[in-house]
């Protein structure tokens, strides 16, 4: 009477006929009734057994859950598919297969490496290095350090860098909520590096320190505002300003006064400078110090003859107060000096005290006796000059 072999899931096999044995359905030899060598088959099944099939490839005809054990990688694997080929099988051992192992509760007392782990429920760990790590419900890790991390939802009571003085970055348009300081910063400055003029601080209330809110509206006093305020280059709108030094930031950048201004009693409007000067249309670009007088195809040009009555005044660069300023620049409308302190293109010696009178060609010279006039006479030097050549002296000059 032949055998009928049935799998573990209740499938038939196959019929083994008396007197014969399968070797085609399993890796193993299944002898049927009065089978003469059955023995030798039943111990060489057991062999075959107990080692798991150790070769270098697969055993022939695998069922379902065999397990086989590859000698060349060291690996044991798991057949899932009647009949599966090596490529198929699963491996249980090697972090280089591509096959999925399922265990219940694992303990690892050693080291547990992994290229990728993750993790369906929960986590935890009390410190863990891994090269990547996906966590889809759950991670209650103890202390971590994460080169790099993609995380929806982070509970954390401490985030640093490991010290003070290690820098950090945050990217993104962040959220902080807090029952009273959401942001508390102890040490340090908040900086905010303003490149376009398109960042800053934004907020909704304003409040000191000790949590009392900061209101703008009203009239500012030392007792409600800062002393001293940042760089603004909007307007300021108020009553009275209270400051040492307003500035266009250099002396060479120029800047505007609009209204009309009045200095209190006992107040000064002091200078570097000494001379008073206003701008005049010239016919030609004239450098400091020339002489010039009323004329030419312009409103002036410079001197023309010695002792010319036609003097007007000296070209000045230094003007303490500077009228008609408007006009035009330097080089089209130069400033005339009206009064004070000035340098002089002069030729020839010239004593302290000398009156100046036009010397012709944009320069002046020292008067000799009886030359000088209320027409003709500039100012008058308050240096020496030793010498009979061209140069200049500082002078006290009077526009004609």
């Amino acid at each position: 009477m032949a055998y009928t072999i049935v799998k573990s899931d209740g499938t038939v096999l196959t019929s083994i006929a008396d007197g014969t044995i399968n070797t085609t359905s399993t890796s193993l030899g299944l002898p049927g009734r009065n089978y003469a060598g059955y023995g030798q088959s039943l111990d060489t099944n057991f062999v075959h057994q107990l080692e798991s099939y150790a070769a270098s490839t697969p055993p022939s005809y695998p069922l379902r859950g065999q397990l086989w054990y590859n000698t060349n990688t060291s690996t044991l694997n798991v057949c899932p598919t009647d009949g599966a080929a090596a490529s198929s099988w699963l491996t249980l051992t090697s972090t280089a297969s591509g096959g999925t192992t399922t265990f219940g509760a694992v303990t690892v007392t050693g080291n547990v490496q992994a290229n990728n782990l993750s993790a369906t429920n929960y986590c935890n760990a009390a410190n863990g290095v891994f090269t990547n790590i996906s966590v889809s419900a759950n991670a209650n890790i103890a202390t971590a350090n994460v080169t790099t991390g993609i995380i929806s939802t982070l509970t954390t009571t401490t985030i640093t860098t490991g010290s003070s003085s290690t820098a950090g970055s945050m990217t993104g348009a962040w959220t902080m909520a807090g029952s009273n300081n959401a942001a508390n910063i102890t040490t340090g400055n908040l900086y905010i590096s303003n490149v376009g003029n398109t960042y800053g601080i934004k907020t909704d209330k304003y409040m000191y320190a000790n949590g009392d809110p900061i209101s703008f509206a009203g009239t500012y006093n030392d007792a409600n505002v800062a002393l001293y305020l940042p760089i603004y280059n909007g307007n300021i709108l108020a009553s009275k300003i209270q400051t040492p030094i307003l500035t266009t930031g250099s002396n060479v950048t120029g800047g505007t006064m609009t209204g009309t201004w009045t200095l209190s009693t006992g107040s000064q409007l002091q200078a570097t400078y000494a001379d008073l000067a206003e701008r005049f249309e010239a016919d030609a670009e004239y450098g400091p110090g020339t002489v010039v007088e009323l004329g030419g195809e312009k409103e002036i040009t410079e001197v023309a003859f010695d002792l010319s009555d036609n003097v007007f005044g000296v070209v000045s660069n230094t003007a303490a107060y500077l009228m008609n300023s408007g006009a035009g620049t330097s080089k089209t409308h130069p400033a005339i000096a009206v009064s004070g302190r000035v340098q002089v293109k002069v030729s020839g010696r010239v004593k302290k005290g000398d009156r100046l009178v036009s010397a012709g060609k944009g320069k002046a010279r020292a008067a000799q006796k009886g030359e000088a006039s209320a027409f003709n006479t500039i100012g008058r030097s308050l240096v020496n000059k030793d010498d009979e050549g061209t140069g200049t002296v500082e002078a006290i000059v009077t526009i004609k």
